[in-house]
Order: structure tokens, then sequence, then C-alpha cells
């Protein structure tokens, strides 16, 4: 009893391994196409995916021994927007949105979105993964309305 009590500890060990690695672009790609989604690996490794109005974001499987899934999309500024208002606009974005950051990259004169989605060693479940991306495309739809209305997309 005692052999067989150890086997079935190992095998779930194992299986619980198994799930936490099993995090990839592909498997990320086939979770969203399952929900609906039209979704690719693209060139970078990411797994890309379009919102109902078309709008791309992109998903990051984390290190394994992370356990996360990076979650991100991002506006080009329009060119009538300055580097310090474009800061304060992300900065206003901040306090309009709860669970995504807001943040502007000046280089590429881009507006960014982001979300770190932290899951268990035992493995990534996919309905909360599923939830995860629907808030956050909600909220990057408050986020793309607010950078609408300021004029700088």
């Amino acid at each position: 009893m005692k052999k067989l009590f150890l086997i079935i500890l190992a095998l779930l060990w194992v299986t619980q391994l198994s799930a936490a690695e099993a995090v990839t672009s592909e498997s990320l790609v086939s979770i969203l196409q399952g929900a609906g989604y039209e979704a690719f690996v693209d060139e970078e490794g990411d797994a890309s995916f379009y919102d109902q109005y078309e709008m791309l974001y992109w998903a990051t499987p984390g290190y394994p021994e992370e356990n996360s899934i990076y979650i991100q999309s991002g506006w080009s500024a329009t060119e009538n927007v300055t580097s310090d208002e474009a800061y304060k606009i992300a900065n206003e974005g901040n306090r309009q949105v709860f669970t995504i950051r807001c943040f502007y990259e000046p280089l590429t004169r881009t507006f960014y979105t982001d979300y770190t989605l932290r899951y268990p060693e035992t493995g990534l479940d996919e309905e909360v993964f599923l939830r995860t991306v629907e808030s956050f495309l909600s909220e990057a739809d408050t986020y793309t309305d607010y950078l609408i209305g300021e004029g700088a997309l």
C-alpha cells in the first residue's frame, strides 16, 4: 500500500512538472484559437492574437521557473503628441484602468499596455488565462478610448 501511494505521488509530481513546462507560445495559441480568437505565433515567437476590433495583442510565456505569461499591446502615437504630453497621457491612463499597466516608449513613440499573469507550479489553468485575456482586452479598450479622446492616436 505504501509503495502504491509513493508511486501515485511520483506520478502526480511528474504531471505537475509537465503541466508547468507545457506553457509555450504554441500552447497559448491553441487555447486562444479554441476560444475563437484569430491567433498565431509571430516572428518573435510570441502568441499573437486579435480582438474584435482587429487590434493586435501578444502573450509571451515567461521562463518556466517564473510561471508567468506577459500580455501586451501597443499603439503608435500621432506626430502631434510631444513626449512630455505622452508621458502625462500614459500616467493618466494608469489612473483610469485597474489591472493593466500603461506606459510610453519614446524611442518608438509607442503607447503600451501590459500585464503579467502568474500561475501556480501545477500549471496554467486555461479558464484563468482566458478570463485574464478578456479582462486585459476590456481595460485596453478603455485605455484606447482615452488615447483617442486625447488625440494621441
